[in-house]
């Protein structure tokens, strides 16, 4: 056993206690790790993480100032391992190791252009570089696309021979070639999402990296212990968070770049820290350091009927835990995604603040999580049995059966307390969804989300009634018809944002029976959330959904009653 392995034991068991002899004690054996020698790349890891522990979860500024010294020279460490054992910590985010992904077109020119490490195309993962020839032909000037289709030149080769002597890399300059060519780099963008080129991303000491990633400018806080949720989840939730701001754009930046770099690095995805609205960043303290950031998607991104964001957990600016909110008319489906290194933290108690968050700025009354953040398809999800930590915060499946199953279980572990579900009974759990409601929630108000897509097919249907070829102008003649039959006087002097919001609903809305016949209420109430679909942020697209009860319930029976099929031939 290595010298240092006692030391990570009593670290590792001591982290998340606090008092002065506990910091004394995390201080000394911090020192003494200092000075280790680490051999293996899971000590390193352990190291890595309690650091970044320590950092998020401090319990004195000299314990947290330590731990940032140490993490400056996880780098070295990482390094200082023979070649073979260092590419085993690839795809974990830290300092001098490679991410390798198959990034979207978004992060991939952000990797290129702005992060602070190397990355180039990850040529050895490239299977059929004619994907790549793809990409690269449109570039070309019609002079050089002869020897390009001769064949005689190999697609990396060529690739060296025409990038200029300033690009840092074979991917910078296919970014950059990209960004100014006549081609159009929305279509290099489709066509980069369709090639699924991989990318090598050296993190080096990136301030990118997990190691190094921390919004800068926050004022430590301390702690003295980990916090447990109240007594009474639900009322709690339903409490109005008091500490909620939309951050302006210099902030929103450095906080959608923390985000995008936290998942980036670690190989993860959320639409909206790809396609991030800069104008729509909520800020939501939730005491002891801790803070959520919620981030709204791109217009030019949004769904139909949802409120697609994302959001990423920080303590003490450290990104913590991720994952996405997506209200949809008196619901919101979510769920919470801890990062390794911060579990047994308090991530309970951190839950149930973040559905405050989300209930103050969407009005949500019923939350939804899907059967995969339980376990579907989810070992992680059935090895840390995320089933229970959902369930004991109030969560219920939907399905009876289910339902049954989990009263039986917890039955078993209130009389036993070394009873746990095993992975058979857990992978019986994760089917359907779990719901916790807040009070007031109807049943009524719930939107199935299996009818979803079935609102593209109910306007694809009012669109090819129109007698025009351009499905652009088809549309718009539906939004004037529309907003006649609403009573808008006024539809000509909105603004373009506000047009292009209305029209992005109003096939599916115009398909509606009866429309006509709404009380004027019901009519403004609808008119009032398609406006809001087009606004800078989509916060009060959500809000306004739930005053138009009339439309979703006429929407769920019209879904309901439209014929599906099997789906396309794929």
């Amino acid at each position: 056993m290595s010298a240092a392995s006692p030391l990570l034991a009593r670290l590792r068991a001591t982290r998340n206690t606090f008092g002065a002899a506990a910091e004394r004690d995390k201080r000394a054996l911090l020192r003494a790790l200092s000075a280790a020698k680490l051999v293996t790349p899971a000590q390193v890891s352990a190291l890595h993480e309690d650091l970044l522990f320590l950092c998020a979860f401090p319990g004195s500024r000299a314990t947290r100032a330590l731990a940032r010294r140490m993490l400056a020279g996880i780098g070295v460490r990482v390094r200082g391992l023979p070649k073979a054992r260092r590419e085993t910590l690839d795809d974990s985010g830290i300092a001098a190791s490679t991410t390798r992904h198959v990034f979207p077109y978004p992060v991939a020119r952000w990797i290129a252009h702005s992060a602070t490490a190397d990355a180039e195309i990850d040529w050895r993962n490239v299977d059929d570089t004619a994907v790549l020839d793809a990409l690269v032909r449109p570039l070309l000037t019609a002079s050089e696309r002869e020897a390009f289709d001769s064949g005689e030149f190999a697609t990396r080769e060529w690739v060296r021979r025409v990038r200029r002597a300033d690009a840092r890399s074979d991917l910078e300059w296919l970014m950059e070639s990209a960004a100014t060519s006549v081609a159009g780099s929305q279509r290099f963008a489709d066509a980069w999402e369709d090639a699924g080129i991989p990318v090598a991303w050296h993190l080096r000491e990136s301030r990118e990296s997990v190691t190094h990633n921390a919004l800068t400018g926050v004022t430590t806080v301390t702690r003295s212990g980990m916090r447990r949720p109240a007594d009474d989840v639900i009322a709690d939730i339903a409490c109005p968070l008091p500490s909620v701001e939309r951050l302006p754009r210099a902030r929103a930046q450095r906080v959608a770049s923390s985000a995008r770099a936290a998942l980036a690095a670690r190989c993860r995805e959320v639409n909206a820290m790809t396609y991030p609205n800069l104008d729509e960043v909520w800020w939501c303290e939730l005491g002891e350091g801790a803070a959520l950031a919620v981030i709204g998607i791109a217009p030019a991104h949004r769904l139909t009927l949802e409120t697609n964001t994302g959001y990423l957990l920080f303590a003490n600016g450290v990104p913590i835990g991720y994952g996405g909110v997506t209200p949809l008319f008196r619901q919101a489906n979510t769920g919470i995604n801890i990062f390794d290194p911060f579990r047994g933290s308090e991530a309970a108690f951190l839950w149930t603040q973040m559905l405050r968050a989300f209930r103050t700025l969407y009005g949500s009354g019923r939350f939804v999580i899907n059967a995969y953040q339980f376990g579907a398809g989810n070992a992680e999800a059935i090895a840390s049995g995320a089933f229970w930590f959902y369930y004991r915060l109030g969560f219920r499946p939907a399905i009876p059966q289910a339902r049954r199953l989990a009263e039986r279980e917890a039955q078993r572990m209130a009389a036993d307390r070394r009873y746990r579900s095993d992975a058979r009974t857990l992978k019986s759990l994760a089917v359907g969804d779990l719901h916790l409601d807040l009070p007031g929630f109807s049943e009524d108000d719930h939107f199935d989300e299996v009818l979803l897509p079935r609102v593209g097919a109910l306007a694809a249907r009012m669109l090819a009634r129109e007698p025009v070829w351009s499905r652009p102008r088809a549309a718009r003649r539906i939004a004037e018809r529309l907003a006649a039959d609403l009573a808008i006087d006024d539809f000509a002097r909105w603004s373009p944002r506000e047009r292009r919001g209305f029209e992005f609903l109003a096939p599916a809305a115009a398909g509606l029976p009866g429309l006509g016949n709404w009380q004027a209420g019901d009519r403004a109430a609808l008119a009032a959330m398609l406006r809001a679909k087009g606004a800078p942020q989509e916060r009060g697209f959500a809000l306004k959904a739930q005053r138009a009860p009339r439309f979703f319930r006429a929407l769920r029976d019209a879904l309901r009653a439209f014929p599906a099929t099997g789906g396309r031939p794929r």
